[in-house]
């Protein structure tokens, strides 16, 4: 009976929908309803193309000693990940402070005050992690957050400043979805995933074609193309574009094979690998993984070159031993970290990957920071250091611009864009994505990431 009840009820309210559209159609004449425009051939959003905006209540901050800035990741500067990324924004932060007690602003200026990074973090960001950085935004007032350290927490940040409105800065994430959320607070410094996947995927294609021609002159059978995919949601977030990017082109990996990250042993992959005897291995994995696949693919595929191929006039045949197998690694940017280089070893010798920083040496920004960092850390700084020293130089030059007010900081974020920072340009989209494209590819050569 409550099924009959329910269905009938429907059927009556379909019934009155008719009606009233059927009377909205005669209130206009025949000839106007024959001309009607066409309705537009897509009907989605596209929210990159339309430009964010907050448009509710905002006040500023008064009676400040000083201007607090939040910062949502790890603190130790003894982490080989994340260690990096706390130096290099306190080392933007101490610029700064040098830099306006030089410039003799009238007391009552906002702009005398001094900056300061208030932190918080968890092992565990999903648990006690969130916690703590909401009970920071809402007691310590930060006019501003930076973070975090990889694009799952940042997510996490990012639902909680949707709630509290203030803006947040993220260094070095490329998950695209990050920004895709529709929180107008949202900012990415660095490139996207798919910026990413198109310089990659072009190199992929480009290093297999020679070797292509040939294998169907002989055999008939092209290249095996080899997918080694971590699991974690950076590398899940990447190989999403990757694959995509892939599929535009006409040409899917021909093997994959999941990695779970931090995993004890790869024998199993490994020895799947091995048996499909690829000639191009693609790896999309953190920088620890990676250095750990890579060490893995050298020993058991033998043949995997250590070096990039001499110059030849037959480029198929270069850095090829008679009759021995040569196989090619790839990588996505996570492999241009400090950390993968340092754990990769000679193994990482002419692995390939996308690079997001070469250092420009025109530049007295990125020269004096390259220097201070290289001389306190003991190597030269990765993207992600860079990355997130440009994230807290924007927001201070932001600050300074807008005064202590979050949604005027917000709106000077979208305002400064195109911001030449020292890793490059950044141009924000509508929805806060940098749009920067001009990537280029790079491979190690004595240990030194080269373009």
């Amino acid at each position: 009976m409550q099924a009959e009840c329910r269905r009938s009820g429907l059927l009556r309210l379909a019934a009155r929908l008719a009606v009233g559209l059927s009377a909205i159609g005669c209130l206009l004449p025949a000839a106007e309803i024959n001309h009607l425009p066409p309705s537009p051939a897509t009907p989605f959003l596209r929210l990159r193309e339309a430009t964010l905006g907050y448009h509710g209540p905002s006040a500023d901050f008064a009676n400040l000693t000083e201007i607090r800035l939040g910062w949502f990741g790890p603190t130790n500067l003894d982490d080989p990940l994340t260690g990096d990324l706390w130096w290099a924004a306190n080392f933007a932060m101490q610029e700064a402070n040098a830099e306006t007690s030089n410039l003799g602003f009238p007391t009552s200026d906002f702009r005398r005050l001094p900056f300061r990074l208030i932190p918080r973090w968890a092992v565990d960001p999903w648990g006690t992690g969130v916690s703590q950085l909401t009970r920071m935004v809402y007691d310590e007032q930060p006019l501003a957050l930076i973070g975090s350290v990889d694009s799952a927490s940042t997510h996490l940040a990012e639902q909680v400043v949707a709630k509290a409105q203030l803006p947040l800065v993220s260094p070095i994430t490329t998950d695209k979805t990050v920004t895709l959320a529709g929180v107008s607070w949202m900012f990415s410094c660095a490139p996207s995933d798919t910026a990413i996947a198109r310089v990659l995927v072009e190199a992929v294609l480009a290093a297999s074609d020679p070797q292509c021609e040939i294998a169907n002159l002989k055999s008939g059978i092209r290249p095996r193309l080899a997918l080694l995919a971590g699991t974690d949601h950076e590398s899940r977030m990447t190989m999403r574009e990757v694959l995509k990017e892939f599929s535009r082109r006409g040409r899917l990996p021909d093997f994959r094979f999941d990695v779970p990250p931090g995993a004890p042993t790869l024998a199993q992959q490994m020895a799947a690998l091995a048996a499909v005897h690829p000639d191009t291995v693609l790896i999309i994995a953190g920088a620890e993984d990676s250095a750990r696949l890579v060490r893995g693919v050298r020993e058991c595929l033998p043949g995997a070159p250590a070096s990039l191929p001499a110059p030849s006039n037959k480029p198929h045949l270069a850095g090829k031993d008679a009759g021995a197998p040569s196989c090619l690694i790839f990588g996505t940017h996570s492999m241009s970290r400090a950390r993968f280089l340092d754990l990769a070893g000679p193994a990482a010798e002419g692995v390939r990957f996308p690079l997001l920083f070469d250092p420009d040496a025109a530049e007295p920004a990125a020269t004096r920071f390259v220097e201070q960092f290289t001389q306190a850390r003991g190597h030269p700084p990765d993207y992600a250091a860079t990355l997130t020293c440009d994230a807290t130089r924007l927001l201070i030059a932001a600050i300074h611009r807008a005064g202590p007010n979050r949604a005027r900081i917000r709106e000077a974020l979208a305002q400064l864009s195109p911001w030449p920072g020292a890793a490059g340009p950044m141009a924000f989209d509508g929805t806060g994505q940098n749009t920067r494209t001009n990537l280029c590819m790079a491979s190690v050569r004595n240990g030194t990431a080269v373009p």
